[in-house]
């Protein structure tokens, strides 16, 4: 009996210890936008038949969004080297949106040729998810609304955004 008391509290302890690990592995597009925290819900990409990426997610009044071609390299997300960047503000190819509605007011900031800058990376790309980081700074869109004249977003994530292919 002796023997037996120390196996069953060896039994039991080991038995009480467990772990409860949880996985995040949901769709992220967040940033921080003006020095705030800004994640936008309800992240897409979407795939049109002239091989244009459109990635977006929205809040309440905000949206986001960057457009982008389709990476046709391949991308290892383990070697920084085979990343694809898209700069923003250089053309109209590459480009960045942000909307707000406020007040039944609907405020357009965006990147274009010689309008705003920043960049796309593209780090993770296998056809069905997208992942990578932006920044951009867009300008208003309408310089004569009283609104700000600069948006600015750095450390943008995208993690393993779905893509989806629209319909022809």
């Amino acid at each position: 009996m002796k023997k037996i008391l120390p196996f069953l509290l060896l039994v039991l302890t080991l038995a009480s210890c467990s772990q409860d690990i949880q996985f995040n592995d949901q769709a992220v597009f967040q940033g921080m936008k003006d020095n705030v925290f800004w994640k936008g819900g309800n992240a897409k990409a979407i795939l049109d038949a002239n091989g244009r990426l459109t990635i977006s997610a929205a809040t309440i009044n905000e949206t986001i969004t960057l457009s982008i071609p389709e990476p046709t390299t391949t991308i290892n997300p383990k070697n920084k080297n085979t990343y694809v960047t898209y700069a923003l503000g250089t053309n109209a190819v590459n480009k960045a949106v942000y909307v707000l509605k406020s007040g039944g007011v609907e405020y357009d900031y965006e990147t274009g040729t010689a309008i705003g800058d920043g960049e796309v990376v593209i780090s993770q790309y296998d056809g069905l998810t997208i992942s990578g980081s932006f920044r951009f700074n867009a300008r208003n869109a309408d310089p004569g609304s009283e609104a700000a004249e600069l948006v600015n977003l750095q450390h943008g994530v995208l993690y393993k955004i779905p893509i989806t292919e629209q319909a022809q």
